[in-house]
């Protein structure tokens, strides 16, 4: 099973999200900032990331820049 870390800080689209993705047989992982986003991310390891923009203490044009730094 696909492992998808989602970053989404708005519960209802987050939620909606969720839903649509696990009904497809995706694992799915959800934070509402970039600092949970960024500690999964060292916890374990993910197909696909799917990251809002705008969301708390780490951006996520700023998380993208981190994790593909880290390798």
């Amino acid at each position: 099973m696909k492992k998808i870390l989602l970053v989404e800080d708005d519960n209802i689209l987050g939620e909606t999200i969720v839903d649509i993705l696990e009904d497809e047989n995706y694992n799915v992982i959800w934070v509402k900032d970039g600092k949970k986003a960024l500690d999964k991310s060292f916890c374990s390891s993910y197909d696909l990331y799917l990251l809002d923009v705008n969301v708390p203490f780490i951006n996520g044009f700023e998380l993208l820049k981190d994790l593909r730094q880290s390798g």
